[in-house]
């Protein structure tokens, strides 16, 4: 069986559009002297998960997958890879057609799944996860909203206690 060309780039970049949802303008507030009370704006806030941490990727566009390109490239790649393979079994080893795309099917389908759930546990062991980003940014605007509270005297002793327990 084989696609034309145009259709696999069709199937493609409508599997990674799937991925990418468009911006919205409508924001949800909520009233404070009404807390249950739900009000729109179309007034653009901007929302920042983590301040701490802004670095940009080095990788090129198409191979960063946190890109537009790079998530299409991703596609792409992990639609004609599992094609590619199939064509080379059946073609050049002479693998009948059926056993062939069985065992290409499991085969990928385990890789794939192995791969998702390390980067879930790669992300877990490094603390890289947006519950651990948002409560070590909250812990610090608590800090910082403590220190703002106290008066000069008090800060200058903190300073010094601090500085006596570092020698």
């Amino acid at each position: 069986m084989k696609l034309p060309l145009l259709t696999l780039f069709a199937s493609a970049f409508a599997l990674s559009s799937a991925f990418v949802l468009p911006p919205t303008r409508a924001v949800i507030t909520r009233s404070l002297m009404h807390p249950t009370s739900t009000t729109f704006s179309n007034q653009q806030t901007p929302l920042y998960m983590s301040t701490e941490d802004s670095s940009k990727s080095n990788l090129p566009m198409l191979l960063d997958p946190g890109t537009k390109g790079g998530a299409l490239f991703l596609s792409l790649v992990l639609f004609v890879v599992p094609i590619l393979v199939y064509q080379v079994i059946v073609n050049v080893f002479g693998v009948d057609g059926i056993e062939a795309g069985k065992w290409i099917g499991v085969g990928f389908t385990a890789f794939t799944t192995i791969l998702w759930v390390s980067t879930y546990i790669f992300r877990v062991a490094t603390k890289d996860m947006t519950y651990a980003k948002q409560l070590k940014d909250y812990e610090n605007a608590v800090i910082a909203k403590r220190l703002e509270e106290l008066d000069e005297d008090e800060v200058q002793a903190l300073v010094e206690d601090i500085e006596r327990d570092d020698f």
